[in-house]
């Protein structure tokens, strides 16, 4: 079980049933959760850091499509990046946090991991207030962060059967990975990059945030999806159902 509540409010944020006709409803709703606990508080950094490098090829190798890490530091790990090569090589998107350090992380010194790894499955999640402005808090980076999304006061699911309130890129990331889940429910077959592609250019821009993130945008899940679906109907793609979840 979560032993901290940071991991059920970012599945809840993702993916939380319409079901219950209570709390709140995920961004994918329909989807499976794959949940793998790696993060202990009496840790050291590089326990941590070697669990995280078991949690993704664990995921990669047990069929998940979408990877949501709402995390990092400021360590390189060239197990982490091998790790997440492996997924993209696997056809596994990697959302991840741009982290909650205030700073540039284009600036030397100020890269977060695994943002900013660089790798085409990858998407990098800054986080924003009701105003579209990038939250304090957060990370940006015009390179290395790709969108934004909500992340301040997020309602979200937390252990034993409550709700509450979190702020963070961590929340926003979520909203991105239940974006991504949503695409490849449409298009099962598509590539990272393009989920990552059709995220980037369907977003709405804002003043605020040009020049500081990749995108210039906030996600809108909305013409995502109108992208998806008009892209999938000029190929020559035949439409799979995702396999059902169980819930």
């Amino acid at each position: 079980g979560d032993l901290h509540g940071h991991g059920s409010h970012v599945a809840g944020i993702i993916g939380a049933t319409a079901k219950n006709n209570s709390g709140v409803i995920g961004v994918a709703p329909n989807i499976c959760i794959m949940a793998i606990r790696y993060y202990s508080e009496t840790a050291t950094g590089a326990q941590n850091l070697a669990n995280t490098v078991k949690a993704i090829n664990y995921a990669v190798d047990h069929g998940a499509k979408v990877i949501n890490y709402s995390g990092g530091g400021a360590e390189f790990s060239s197990a982490e990046m091998q790790a997440i090569k492996r997924a993209e090589a696997k056809g596994v998107v990697f959302v991840a946090a741009a982290g909650n350090e205030y700073q540039d992380t284009d600036r030397p010194g100020n890269a977060y991991y695994p943002a900013a790894y660089g790798l085409s499955n990858i998407i990098a999640v800054t986080a924003t207030n009701i105003r579209n402005q990038i939250l304090p808090s957060s990370n940006w980076g015009k390179k290395h962060v790709h969108v934004a999304a909500p992340g301040e006061q997020i309602y979200s699911t937390l252990p034993n059967a409550k709700y509450g309130y979190l702020t963070g890129t961590s929340q926003a990331t979520a909203f991105v990975s239940g974006l991504a889940a949503l695409i490849l429910s449409e298009y099962p077959s598509m590539k990272p990059a393009e989920v990552r592609e059709i995220i980037m250019k369907t977003v709405d821009r804002h003043a605020s945030l040009e020049g500081k993130i990749a995108s210039g945008g906030r996600i809108n899940a909305y013409a995502a999806l109108r992208m998806t679906i008009l892209r999938s109907q000029a190929t020559d793609f035949r439409h799979q159902e995702p396999p059902l979840c169980r819930r």
